[in-house]
Parts: C-alpha cells; sequence; structure tokens
C-alpha cells in the first residue's frame, strides 16, 4: 500500500496534530505509575499509540491490560481489581467499557464503578449521548477522554470534494442511541447543504434485536431509491457487519463513505475522512500525561478530537466503481490500492460499541 498525505484542499481544513513540543518529561525515581488497560479484544492501534507516546515521554508505566471483549471479563471483577492493586489511572477502549467501569454520569454508584480512580476513555463515538459526560468542555466526573469520530460536517465536505451528490442513504439500527443520533445530525446538515437523506432502519427480530441478514435488503431498498451513495455513520451494528453491507452496495454500483477508518481498510467501503486510531491512541497519551505526571483533575481536561484527518480512499473498490478521485485532490488523500492494506497486525476489529 503506498499512501500520501499533503494538505487538503479549502474545503476540507487538514491541521497537524501534533504533541506539544516541550522536553520529555524527566525521568524520576519513583516507581512507575500503574495503568490498568481495559481493552475489547486485543491491544490494536489505539492502544499502540497510547503507549508509545508515554515511552516517548519517559513517562514510567506498569500496564494491566485487560481483555474484556476476547476473554468476556466482569466489568465489577474490573473494577475490583483496579481498586485492589492501587491502579494510578484506568483507560478504556469503546462505549461498552466505558460504560462497564464508569457507568453513566449522573448514575454514580462506588459499589459498581470507579469513582475514586482517574479514568481515560478512547474510541467512544459520542461519550455525550452515551452519557459517559455531560458536556466535552468539563466533564466534571473523574472521567475524561477523547474523541473519534470527525465532525459530520466535516464528512460531508470532503466526501463532496471527492464525489458529488444529491442525495445520501442511510442504514441505522434504532436500537443504538448512538446510530439514532448520527442519522439526526445527518439530517440536520442536509437541509444547510442541500441535500437529500433517505435512511432506512434495519429490520428487527421479536426481541428488537436488528437482523444482519437482511442487510443487503437495506442496501437494496436504498438502491432502489437512487441514493448517490450510503453512508456509514455511528453504527457498531454496521461495522460488526461491514463486510456484507458494504460488498452489496458494491455490487449495486452505490459507493459507501464511512466515517471510521475500518471499513475503508478491512471493507468495501469507498472512502472516509477519518481519525486514525494510532492517533487518537497518542492524544489520549497526552490525556494520561496530564493526569499523572502534571497532576490535573480529569474532570477538568475537555474531551477533544484530534486536528489531523486522513481522507481515505480505497482505490480497489474505486477501479470495481469506476469512480476516481478527482485530480484537484489526489496530492491530499490517502490511497489504499489493495484489499488487504500493509497495516500492523491487531488493526481495531472489536465488536464493542466504539
Amino acid at each position: 500500500m503506498r499512501r500520501w498525505i499533503a494538505g487538503l484542499p479549502a474545503i476540507v481544513l487538514l491541521l497537524a496534530f501534533l504533541a506539544p513540543v516541550r522536553a520529555p518529561a524527566a525521568t524520576s525515581e519513583r516507581p512507575p505509575y500503574k495503568i490498568m488497560m481495559v481493552l475489547w479484544r486485543g491491544c490494536e492501534d489505539a492502544c499502540r499509540g497510547f503507549r508509545d507516546y508515554l515511552a516517548s515521554r519517559n513517562v514510567p508505566v506498569e500496564y494491566l491490560i485487560r481483555h474484556a471483549g476476547t476473554l468476556n471479563l466482569k466489568f465489577p471483577s474490573l473494577v475490583a481489581e483496579a481498586r485492589a492493586r492501587k491502579v494510578d489511572l484506568v483507560v478504556t477502549w469503546g462505549t461498552t467499557a466505558t460504560l462497564g467501569m464508569v457507568g453513566e454520569f449522573d448514575k454514580p454508584d462506588p459499589s459498581r464503578y470507579l469513582t475514586d480512580i482517574p479514568t481515560l476513555f478512547m474510541i467512544v463515538t459520542d461519550p455525550v449521548a452515551a452519557r459517559v459526560v455531560e458536556t466535552l468542555d468539563r466533564p466534571g466526573r473523574n472521567v475524561t477522554g477523547t474523541l473519534v469520530i470527525v465532525p459530520e460536517e466535516t464528512q460531508i465536505r470532503a466526501i463532496r470534494s471527492y464525489l458529488p451528490f444529491r442525495r445520501i442513504g442511510v442504514a441505522y439500527n434504532d436500537d443504538e442511541v448512538n446510530a439514532v443520533r448520527s442519522v439526526d445530525k445527518i439530517r440536520a446538515i442536509a437541509a444547510e447543504m442541500d441535500f437529500e437523506v433517505v435512511a432506512k432502519r434495519v429490520p428487527a427480530d421479536a426481541a428488537g434485536k436488528p437482523i444482519a441478514a437482511r442487510l443487503p435488503d437495506v442496501v437494496d431498498a436504498l438502491a432502489d431509491e437512487k441514493v448517490d451513495l450510503i453512508y456509514i455513520g455511528s453504527s457498531s451494528f454496521i461495522l460488526n457487519n461491514r463486510a456484507a453491507f458494504t460488498r452489496a452496495a458494491v455490487a449495486r454500483g452505490v459507493p459507501v463513505a464511512a466515517a471510521g477508518e475500518v471499513p475503508v481498510v478491512e471493507a468495501d467501503a469507498l472512502l472516509g475522512l477519518v481519525s486514525r486510531y494510532y492517533s487518537v491512541g497518542q492524544l489520549t497519551g497526552t490525556r494520561a500525561e496530564q493526569i499523572l505526571v502534571e497532576s490535573r483533575r480529569p474532570g477538568d481536561i475537555p474531551v477533544e478530537a484530534l486536528s489531523r484527518f486522513s481522507l481515505m480512499v480505497n482505490m480497489e473498490v474505486a477501479h470495481k466503481l469506476q469512480i476516481y478521485p478527482p485530480l484537484g485532490i489526489m496530492n491530499a488523500i490517502e490511497v489504499i490500492k489493495a484489499g488487504k492494506p500493509d497495516l500492523p497486525a491487531g488493526m481495531a476489529t472489536d465488536g464493542s460499541r466504539p
């Protein structure tokens, strides 16, 4: 895979995310900080970015890695372990792990959740909608973190710089708060940016759970309504079934744009303006340094996103659809030329609610 990133066109602002320019944190004789990382299914790019950042800053750390998804670990047991081991910081990956460790902001319960240990979250799509924090500017509780999703309006402008459109199709699972809120955001943007939104709910079974086998039918319904592209926003269900969903779209000749890197890298989404997981991990590492080394309170640290985004294009899908990047943005994109790009092992495919 060849990649290159330069400045995006004026329609999309690409700012460099850089760690603060300062000398590495001084190595002290103090014992290593104890950080428990509650991951879902392994130490993927965000985890590696987090650890690499702290290593680059010479922050001494002893890691306790727990894989809640793979090993089906129980969150109350992990809360108890964090206290018993007297860890200095807990880092969580995804919405499920975060809520499992700290609960909702307005339902504090020290018998079930962490209230006494600083906690950092990453790869949580919408921490306000998930009620992890009340506001992004000032979390208030003993919790803060980083954002992973690029603002929807910025995404739409980037998509339009690649592919002009009049109608966007969206499939959503109404059992997910994040997914419903994502559709609402796109509808609000549509009114301002003059395009139509065709939203289709994924059929559910008798228990109210979405049926993965019906996703190709949803794609067909969107294609029949002549949408110009299908957008994957904040939906763990669609993300977890990305291969079947994007493959069905390509079969109907409809491009897919995604809010995250995984559908572009690991499936058949055509493009996405994304925050790379490794960089999100590094940004989260800066927050860990502020808490551990600078003794800042998590509740006073705003929940923020990266300021550098990658406009990724899956060229294999571009060939299939005969939809190639305009020459005007070729110097602004990160091109994936093969179906299985040369990514580090363990690229995020986690099944939690990101």
